[in-house]
């Protein structure tokens, strides 16, 4: 299961290190908590369209959220899913990275949406707000028609889907 863990920084603050680590025991990244703990199944949520899904690198590297939101995504009605090549490639927001390194991160997010459009999918999907803040803007500013939406989007039944026979 995928639970924060507390941060090694609190070594010399043992009071401290205790309480993050109870809460952390009680902390979950969102999919694995409706998959792994409340084995949630969604039914009868559509979402006609075509999509595609970026793995956060904290979500995959740090807390193993992989399978998760696949298993989710894949029981949604009217749902297809395209591979996106790189899913598992920082998106270049890293936090403070993009702030401190703009030049580089725009590379690395342009990498990013060049490979979201060549999915072919109306709709980028992901876990992360911070990612998917970032490809969103660069897919706005580079005129994309591809939405972007969180997964909880999709699966709470929150997302317009695009119209039929069209991109975006």
């Amino acid at each position: 299961m995928s639970r924060a863990q507390p941060p090694d920084a609190m070594a010399d603050a043992p009071a401290w290190a205790a309480r993050a680590r109870r809460l952390g025991e009680r902390t979950y990244e969102l999919m694995s908590f409706l998959v792994d703990v409340m084995h949630y199944k969604p039914t009868g949520v559509r979402f006609p369209a075509s999509a595609t899904y970026h793995d956060s690198c904290s979500g995959l590297r740090e807390l193993g959220v992989y399978k998760q939101p696949r298993a989710l995504l894949g029981a949604v009605g009217g749902l297809e899913m395209k591979p996106l090549e790189g899913n598992d490639v920082c998106c270049g927001f890293g936090g403070t990275f993009c702030v401190k390194y703009p030049a580089i991160s725009n590379a690395v997010v342009a990498e990013k949406a060049a490979a979201i459009g060549r999915s072919g999918a109306q709709v980028l999907l992901g876990g992360d707000l911070g990612c998917l803040i970032n490809m969103a803007g660069k897919l706005q500013r580079d005129g994309s028609p591809v939405r972007v939406y969180h997964a909880a989007e999709v699966l709470a039944g929150m997302a317009d889907a695009p119209s039929a026979g069209r991109k975006g």
